[in-house]
């Protein structure tokens, strides 16, 4: 029972602070524009969430590895938005 408590509380965190990204990528597709976004940012956010995403599929945290998965989902798609900001 503990520990479902303690996982709910992990999946409640990682969903309130991955949906922190929605609005940023809402307002780059919006403005068809990532010239914003710092590419350090994302590269760095990039390198972190991925080593999450690993220390969680090791851990065997889904509360870790879905928003984990999901927080490195966007960060791809801002960089993408941001790559193309770059070539264009």
């Amino acid at each position: 029972m503990k520990e479902n408590f303690v996982e709910l509380i992990g999946l409640v965190a990682g969903a309130l602070t991955t949906s922190g990204y929605i609005p940023q990528i809402y307002a780059v597709i919006k403005q068809k524009s990532a010239k914003g976004l710092s590419g350090l940012f994302l590269l760095t956010m990039g390198i972190g969430i991925s080593l999450w995403l690993i220390y969680g599929i090791l851990k065997g945290s889904l509360a870790l590895i879905s928003a984990n998965a999901f927080s490195l989902i966007c960060i791809l798609i801002l960089g993408a938005y941001k790559m193309r900001d770059r070539v264009l």
